[in-house]
């Protein structure tokens, strides 16, 4: 009866020697950070920028815009350093606050220093417990990390909200790109892309005027080799492509003209899937690429009456061979023009045979280059909409 007495008081007692932080900090002490950027410095150095929230500015939903001006509920600071902490130090006795990184949203990489590689910057970046790695990153094609944090969203509070929610609106899967950029990098054959972002310029408001940047756009993908060196891109079509056959893909609309009619027929695609098949004959490496997908028709321009199964079945098949080719076409471009493995084939390899990939793997990326690749899609129309042909017609 005692002992149990005594677990009893234990449990009770326990709770007030567990509350409490004694080394916690105040909210008014730490300066919000959400978005992060990495750019090179002059004499080999590196600067590093932080996107921080003004509190005092911050209205969710109460008609504060990122719009500029001084409706800006952000600032910018930055640091040079040798590397990233003597960068960041360098940045902190600049502000009053003390960094917090939890909220941390965005990674953004300048063009420069992602060619020149990342590779000896990331160490820090998964040495500090600090530092988030459930986060997304981006690099700035044509332009630095710092320039996209000072740059202004129309639609959003914070940038790099926006920059975000743009890229799910491409039909890209809510993942941590930041951590899945660093598995792929570790990863025996494949290589890392992270999506790319462009300064988008606004329309002149007369003719001959000059045209300032506003705003930005998902541009498409950035690939790296082994070394993290930045090395091309892919655009926005083939950035797609790419989330398609390494299954990062939500949705996306496939538009193809129809054998034997007039015009286009478009179908919105969800439920998106797709299965990589290796087979190795003696020294040759060959692939089937399997893709999948369902949807509606979202636009007809055919004289084809979608009401008749017959129709739709032509209609698929033509829908197939527009993806097949396009998947392929981007497939082809990569293996001609960068011979780097970013879609997950050597991963294949290794999940079915990992006998064969050891003997593979010391030159993969010529293996890759040299592989013989075919798609095959398979693509179903679940509905057709309210009418079966165009009413137009």
């Amino acid at each position: 009866m005692n002992q149990k007495l005594t677990v009893y008081f234990m449990l009770i007692l326990l709770p007030f020697f567990l509350s409490g932080c004694w080394d916690s900090m105040e909210l008014n002490d730490r300066a919000i950070e959400l978005a992060w950027g990495i750019d090179a410095a002059k004499g080999k150095k590196i600067q590093i920028s932080t996107q921080v929230i003004i509190p005092s500015k911050i209205g969710w939903g109460q008609g504060n815009s990122g719009g500029g001006g001084q409706g800006k509920n952000y600032f910018v600071e930055t640091g040079i350093g040798n590397d990233t902490l003597e960068a960041v130090e360098k940045m902190q006795t600049k502000l009053s606050r003390k960094i917090f990184r939890g909220q941390r949203r965005v990674i953004v990489v300048g063009e420069k220093l992602a060619r020149k590689g990342i590779k000896n910057i990331l160490d820090t970046y998964t040495r500090d417990p600090s530092i988030n790695l459930l986060t997304d990153i981006f690099v700035i094609k044509g332009g630095t990390a710092r320039n996209f944090l000072e740059t202004s969203y129309p639609l959003e509070s914070i940038p790099a909200v926006g920059a975000l929610k743009e890229y799910n609106q491409i039909g890209a899967l809510k993942q941590v790109g930041f951590l899945q950029f660093l598995l792929s990098a570790s990863s025996e054959g494949s290589c890392p892309t992270i999506p790319t972002l462009l300064f988008s310029p606004s329309a002149s408001s007369a003719e001959g005027q000059k045209q300032e940047e506003k705003g930005f756009r998902i541009a498409g993908s950035g690939i790296f080799n082994k070394e993290l060196k930045l090395i091309g891109f892919l655009n926005l079509e083939e950035g797609k492509v790419l989330r398609w056959v390494t299954g990062n893909l939500d949705f996306l609309t496939i538009t193809s003209r129809v054998p034997r009619e007039k015009g286009y027929i478009s179908l919105d695609v969800n439920k998106v899937d797709s299965k990589i098949q290796p087979l190795v004959q003696g020294n040759k490496v060959k692939f089937l690429v399997k893709l999948t997908g369902q949807g509606s028709i979202r636009e007809n321009n055919t004289s084809l009456d979608l009401t008749d199964v017959k129709n739709i079945a032509i209609v698929q098949q033509a829908l197939d061979t527009q993806a097949e080719k396009m998947v392929l076409r981007t497939i082809r471009k990569v293996q001609k023009e960068y011979g780097t493995d970013i879609f997950g084939f050597s991963d294949a390899i290794q999940q079915k045979d990992l006998r064969q990939w050891k003997s593979l793997k010391k030159n993969w990326d010529q293996e890759f280059s040299e592989a013989e690749i075919s798609v095959k899609a398979n693509l179903l129309v679940r509905k057709i909409g309210v009418t079966g042909q165009s009413l137009i017609k």
